[in-house]
């Protein structure tokens, strides 16, 4: 999903979307995406099931690496609607709460 397609969807319809920051926290405290939460990647299998099937899954990372293995990993793990911001934070264009 680009930034720009994120940020359509934060407008439109956020409630919709769980966006999983997999950066390290002291990564993600440097700045994130405000609706984000932060699920470092190495931690990611055991919190897999606290991530609603319900949503559309946006995983972010610093350049789209992590969030990709983030992506597959939640997709062996049953979550349906997935996607990856490419580019990572380095590709956000939107607002980034600190």
């Amino acid at each position: 999903m680009s930034s720009a397609t994120l940020q359509e969807r934060l407008k439109s319809d956020a409630s919709s979307l769980e966006i999983v920051d997999v950066r390290e926290p002291s990564e993600f405290k440097s700045g994130h995406i405000a609706k984000a939460r932060n699920i470092p990647l190495g931690t990611l299998d055991r919190m897999l099931a606290e991530i609603p099937k319900d949503k559309d899954v946006v995983f972010v990372c610093r350049s789209g690496a992590r969030s990709s293995m983030a992506a597959r990993k939640a997709q062996k793990g049953g979550l349906k609607a997935i996607y990856n911001l490419t580019g990572g934070m380095s590709s956000w264009s939107g607002p980034v709460k600190k």
